[in-house]
C-alpha cells in the first residue's frame, strides 16, 4: 500500500530534483532553522521535566500529573504530525517552520503568564504539542530542500542534536533559573527565541517553484507503519528521561542541581553521537538499519543500570551511555526515512513521527504509573524492554523499507526547491 503525497484531485507543489542547493548560505540557513525549530518544539515538555520539582510544588499535582501533562503534550503532537507533514509539503518549510514557532511561543508564553492551576498548563501543553507536531515534517523538508545530498547524514545529525541541546537547556535551566528567579522564566526566555524563526519564515512565498510539474509522490505506508512502532517503543525511554529523570536522581538522593548539572553534561555527549551516527549513514546506507537496531540494544542495558545507579559519577557515566544509545537514534532514523521517500519527504516523516509522538504518550504515563506503584527501578525495567522492542521493530521495518525501494540504498534525487 502506498499513500499518496497529495489528496486525490490535488496536484502536489512543484518540485526541482538537485543533487545540490543553489547556495553554501542557503544551507547553512536552512541547517540552523531547522535545528532550532526542532530544539524549541521541543522544549516544552523537556521544562515541564525538568522544573517538575519546583512546578509541582506551586500547582498541587502528582507524578501521575506531570506524566498525563508530558502524555497530552505527545498526544496533540501525533495528531497533528500527518496533517503537519501535508501542510508543509502544501506551503512549503519556510511557511510551516514560521507556523510552528509562533504556536509554540504563544503557548509557552502563556504558560509562563496564565499557568496558575493544573488545567491551564495541561491544556497548554496540548497547544505546545501541536507546534511540535508541525516542526518535525516542516523541518526535514527545509533539509531536503537545502543541504546538499552528500552531507544531509550529517546534517540530519546536526539537526536531531536539538533533542539533546533541548535537555541541555533544560537541565541547565534547574540551577539558573528554577533556583534564583522562578521556573516561569524559562519559558518566557524560550518564547522570546522562536521570534527569529516567525521572521525567517516570512521570507518565504506560498508556491514553490523548480523544474517542470511532476505527479503526486507516493510513500509505502507498510514498512513506514513499522517503523511508526519501532520509533513508539524507542520514545519510551527519551518521553521518560525528558520527564522523570531529574525526579528519579532526586529520589536516589542526588541534589536537583546536581541532576540538572549531570542531565546537561550527557546532552552534549548525545549531540556529538547523533552527528557521529549520521556522518556514518552517508558513508553507507548499508550501515542504517544496523545502526538504528544495535543503538536500541544497548540503550536496552544503559536504562537497566540507569534504575540501579544512584551515585554521581556512576550515574553520570550510565547517562551519557543512555544518551549516545538509547537516544542517539533520531537522526539516522529520519536520515534512512527522507532518503528513501524523496518524492514527498514531509508526509514520509509525518507517518513516522506519529510513532515517535505515540511513545512519548504512553511513556510517561507508564512511568508515572510504574513509579507511583513500584519505585523508579521498576519503571526504568520497563523502559529498557520497550527498547529492546524497538531494536527488534527497527529491524524489520527498515529492512523492509530497503525492499521497497530496491537495493536498500537510497535514490539519489534528492527534492530540493527553492522558495522566495
Amino acid at each position: 500500500m502506498r499513500w499518496s503525497g497529495a489528496a486525490s484531485g490535488e496536484s502536489r507543489p512543484e518540485i526541482e530534483y538537485m543533487s545540490e542547493p543553489s547556495t553554501g548560505r542557503a544551507a547553512l540557513a536552512g541547517l540552523a532553522v531547522s535545528t532550532t525549530s526542532i530544539a524549541l518544539g521541543a522544549l516544552p515538555v523537556f521544562l515541564l521535566g525538568a522544573l517538575a520539582v519546583f512546578i509541582r510544588d506551586e500547582l498541587s499535582f502528582s507524578e501521575t500529573g506531570l506524566g498525563l501533562a508530558a502524555s497530552a503534550y505527545y498526544l496533540s503532537s501525533a495528531l497533528s504530525s500527518i496533517p503537519g507533514g501535508r501542510f508543509s509539503e502544501a506551503v512549503g518549510g519556510h511557511r510551516a517552520v514560521a507556523a510552528s514557532a509562533a504556536l509554540g511561543g504563544a503557548a509557552m508564553v502563556s504558560i509562563a503568564v496564565f499557568a496558575r492551576s493544573y488545567g491551564v498548563l495541561l491544556a497548554l501543553m496540548v497547544a505546545a504539542g501541536i507546534a511540535n507536531g508541525t516542526a518535525l515534517p516542516a523541518s526535514n523538508l527545509v533539509m531536503t530542500q537545502r543541504i546538499p545530498l552528500r552531507l544531509q547524514g550529517a546534517a540530519f545529525g546536526v539537526k536531531q542534536s536539538s533533542g539533546p541541546i533541548s535537555t541541555l537547556v533544560a537541565g541547565a535551566s534547574v540551577p539558573l533559573l528554577g533556583l534564583t528567579v522562578g521556573w516561569r522564566w524559562a519559558f518566557l526566555l524560550t518564547a522570546a527565541a522562536t521570534i527569529p524563526l516567525v521572521l525567517w519564515g516570512r521570507q518565504g512565498s506560498r508556491r514553490r517553484r523548480g523544474g517542470p510539474s511532476r505527479s503526486a509522490g507516493t510513500v509505502p505506508v507498510g514498512p513506514l507503519v513499522v517503523l511508526a512502532g519501532a520509533a513508539a517503543t524507542a520514545v519510551v525511554g527519551g518521553a521518560s528521561v525528558a520527564a522523570f529523570y531529574v525526579e528519579s536522581a532526586v529520589a536516589a538522593g542526588v541534589a536537583p542541581g546536581t541532576a540538572g548539572t549531570i542531565l546537561a553534561a550527557s546532552s552534549i555527549t548525545g549531540i556529538g553521537c547523533r552527528i557521529l551516527w549520521g556522518a556514518m549513514g552517508d558513508r553507507s546506507p548499508r550501515l542504517h538499519v544496523p545502526l538504528l537496531a544495535g543503538h536500541m540494544a544497548v540503550g536496552a542495558f544503559s536504562f537497566v543500570l540507569m534504575g540501579r545507579v544512584s551515585a554521581p559519577a556512576a550515574l553520570l557515566a550510565v547517562t551519557i551511555l543512555s544518551f549516545a544509545s538509547g537516544w542517539g537514534w533520531p537522526a539516522l532514523f529520519n536520515y534512512a526515512i527522507v532518503s528513501r521517500t524523496p518524492s514527498a519527504p514531509a508526509l514520509a516523516t509525518g507517518i513516522a513521527g506519529t510513532g515517535l509522538y505515540t511513545g512519548g504518550i504512553a511513556g510517561p504515563l507508564m512511568f508515572g504509573a510504574v513509579v507511583e506503584a513500584s519505585g523508579y527501578s521498576a519503571a526504568w525495567l520497563c523502559v529498557a524492554a520497550s527498547a529492546a522492542c524497538s531494536s527488534l521493530l527497527m529491524h524489520i521495518g527498515g529492512r523492509w523499507l530497503e525492499r521497497a525501494y530496491g537495493a536498500g540504498a537510497p535514490s539519489r534525487a534528492s527534492p530540493v526547491s527553492r522558495e522566495e
